[in-house]
């Protein structure tokens, strides 16, 4: 009788994990599909399955979170002045930014707020500063080419 109720309880708890697991499943797929809705409807796939579109001489992509993670980003790019804006946005609403600029032989990536303001570990470093300065023109243009795409504020 005891092996029978020690089985029991194995199986009650093998169940449970699955019956998790499957329930973490379906609430992130439902989560990442919602959130990232919007996005992949203004950036639909392109011929090689890469939500992906050039206008302008701009690069607009999505990458939506890997399995399991809720981390995916949007990007927009000008290849040709080596600027790009990566978006990521948040599950519970808002965004974080980050800029990417190859100027004069060096490359920069500087996390940013929608004002342009260095955060994070770039808030205290002048050179990030004098960086996002230099380049304001350009770096609020990959802005304005982002929210007129994918409507951010």
């Amino acid at each position: 009788m005891k092996k029978f109720a020690k089985e029991l309880s194995i199986k009650k708890i093998i169940l449970t994990l699955v019956s998790l697991f499957i329930l973490w499943n379906i609430i992130w797929f439902s989560t990442i599909t919602i959130m990232y809705k919007p996005y992949v409807e203004k950036v639909p796939k392109n011929d090689f399955g890469v939500h992906f579109i050039e206008e302008d001489g701009y690069t607009f992509s999505v990458k939506k979170p890997d399995y399991l993670s809720f981390t995916g980003n949007l990007t927009v790019s000008n290849n040709k002045e080596g600027e790009s804006l990566i978006i990521w946005p948040l599950v519970f609403g808002g965004y974080e930014y980050g800029v990417r600029l190859q100027k004069d032989g060096k490359a920069y990536e500087i996390y940013v707020d929608q004002h342009l303001n260095p955060v994070k570990k770039d808030q205290g470093d002048n050179m990030a500063k004098q960086i996002i300065e230099k380049y304001r023109a350009d770096i609020e243009t990959l802005f304005r080419k982002g929210n007129a795409i994918w409507e951010l504020q």
